[in-house]
């Protein structure tokens, strides 16, 4: 684990600091390694919300009470989105 032991100070606006934390939290980092990660030349990713997981989960509920094949079929097309939604191949 590396130690990090220096600080730096920056000064912004209530409302930069907002933007800036609602985008950490949309990455789900930190603030500080939110910024760490932006000044050293990387771009956070976001998160989809839960909620798109959860509606994935239904339809998979749905499928479980469909035919063989087009649970097949559903289940097929929920696992490709999950896999759009978290950068999946």
């Amino acid at each position: 684990m590396r130690k990090r032991s220096v600080g730096i100070n920056v000064r912004v606006s209530v409302t930069e600091k907002r933007k800036m934390t609602l985008m950490a939290k949309r990455c789900g980092l930190s603030l500080s390694e939110y910024l760490r990660q932006r000044a050293l030349g990387y771009e956070p990713g976001g998160h989809p919300p839960k909620e798109i997981f959860d509606v994935l989960d239904k339809l998979d509920a749905i499928a479980e009470r469909c035919s063989a094949r087009d649970k097949t079929d559903i289940i097929a097309q929920t696992d490709r989105m999950r896999d759009l939604l978290i950068g999946g191949n």
